[in-house]
């Protein structure tokens, strides 16, 4: 209608919010020049030092997941290409990723001059299967530079090998996951711990079961939330 809004997801489009940016004109909010406002309680207050603009996205956190793919590109290089995880540890100081399908395969920076898919014994080494030579991005996303992948010979480059963040709905579910809580007690702190992922669905989702309890589970209940059980 006529305001960009700073809301909640449950608000998501609706005319509602903390700040507001009362101006319909502009495509994408940090175009604008007109003053923000913030919701103080009682109505509207101006807020002239508020900014909006848009930054390096190098500054985004990693993305949860990538994929990277390329159809000219076999062999063992190929065999590189598929949907990595954001692992949890970094590798070199930056960000490193895991194949979902291939745990022994990362995406990680070499620590001097690219990013590399690679074996696990490799990890973090100045070799692999894929290079990425480009020591100034953040995560191998944001790169336009040219992959080159290794025909056993040197490095041949891959044009149409692409890397691009993509949806976490996508991967599969986690082989084991840890539900913590300092301040959870009785019977639903005992329901804290790590979890297996079990063979078999629960209502059409992955379900857990407890590692060091059999009969407790972490599962979706087919209508509306996840319960410890």
């Amino acid at each position: 209608d006529n305001a960009w809004n700073a809301q909640s997801e449950a608000s998501l489009g609706l005319k509602r919010g903390w700040l507001q940016l009362l101006d319909s004109a502009v495509s994408s909010p940090e175009f604008s020049k007109v003053v923000w406002e913030a919701w103080d309680g009682v109505g509207w207050a101006k807020q002239p030092l508020c900014t909006c603009a848009a930054v390096d996205p190098a500054r985004l956190p990693p993305p949860k997941s990538i994929e990277l793919s390329g159809p000219s590109v076999t062999g063992n290089a190929g065999a590189c290409l598929g949907t990595y995880r954001l692992a949890a540890e970094r590798v070199n100081g930056r960000p490193a990723f895991q194949k979902v399908d291939r745990e022994d395969r990362w995406l990680a920076w070499n620590g001097d001059n690219a990013w590399n898919a690679q074996s696990e014994a490799s990890l973090g080494l100045k070799r692999g299967w894929l290079q990425l030579l480009d020591s100034a991005v953040s995560s191998p996303e944001f790169s336009k530079v040219v992959w080159e992948a290794w025909d056993g010979v040197g490095w041949a480059k891959q044009p149409l090998c692409t890397c691009a963040a993509v949806d976490p709905a996508r991967l599969p579910p986690p082989k084991s996951i840890e539900l913590s809580g300092p301040s959870v007690t009785g019977n639903a702190g005992a329901c804290l711990g790590t979890y297996r992922l079990a063979a078999e669905r629960v209502n059409g989702r992955p379900a857990f079961q407890k590692v060091d309890r059999e009969d407790r589970w972490l599962a979706w209940n087919g209508d509306n939330a996840w319960n410890a059980q």
